[in-house]
C-alpha cells in the first residue's frame, strides 16, 4: 500500500517538531546546568577565595586543623570571619562551608570547603565539575599544572581539588 502524499507529509512534520522540541530541551538543560556550575564557581569559590586573602590581610588567627577536625575547625574560622566583619558566601545548604550541586541529568555533588591559610582544599567534585573550576582559575583543565591541582579520592568517584591562594 503506498502512502499519500499528505500523510508523508503528517509523518515528516510531525518528525521534524519532534526534532526541534528534543533540541530545545537538551539547549534548555546545557543553558541551565551551565548557569548552575558558573553560580557555584562565582558566587560560592570565587568569594570563599575573597573571604580567606581578606581575613589573612587582617592578620586573623587561623584555628588549629589537626587534620580531623574538618567541621569543626570551618566553624571556628567562620566564627573568626564574622567576628573580623568578613562576610562569608552564601550556600545553599545552612554552613556556609558546604555546597550541594544538583544540575539537571548529573548525579547530585555535595561539596565541601576546608579554607586554610595558604590554600583552599574542596572535597566532592566530580570530574566535570573539576575540569570546569580549573578552566575559570587556571584557563586549562590540568589537574596536575596551575593553581589548582587535583586528585582523585580514596573512594574514587570524586576529586580532591588544591587551590593555591
Amino acid at each position: 500500500m503506498a502512502w499519500s502524499g499528505r500523510a508523508v507529509d503528517r509523518i515528516a512534520a510531525g518528525i521534524l517538531y519532534v526534532g526541534l522540541c528534543v533540541v530545545v530541551v537538551w539547549a534548555g538543560t546545557a543553558l541551565i546546568n551551565h548557569a548552575l556550575e558558573s553560580k557555584f564557581y562565582k558566587d560560592f569559590l570565587v568569594k570563599w577565595e575573597i573571604a580567606a586573602q581578606r581575613y589573612r590581610s587582617v592578620s586573623g588567627t587561623w584555628p588549629i586543623f589537626d587534620g580531623t577536625n574538618h567541621v569543626r575547625y570551618m566553624e571556628g574560622l567562620v566564627d573568626y570571619m564574622k567576628s573580623k566583619g568578613i562576610q562569608l558566601p552564601r550556600s545553599n545548604t545552612k554552613a556556609p562551608y558546604t555546597y550541594v550541586l544538583d544540575r539537571i541529568g548529573f548525579k547530585k555533588e555535595d561539596i565541601f570547603i576546608l579554607c586554610l591559610s595558604d590554600r583552599i582544599i574542596i572535597y566532592g567534585l566530580s570530574q566535570r565539575t573539576f575540569e570546569k573550576a580549573d578552566q575559570y582559575i587556571d584557563g586549562s583543565a590540568d589537574p596536575k599544572r596551575g593553581r589548582l591541582r587535583g586528585k582523585i579520592s580514596k573512594a574514587g568517584s570524586t576529586i580532591i581539588a588544591l587551590w593555591r591562594i
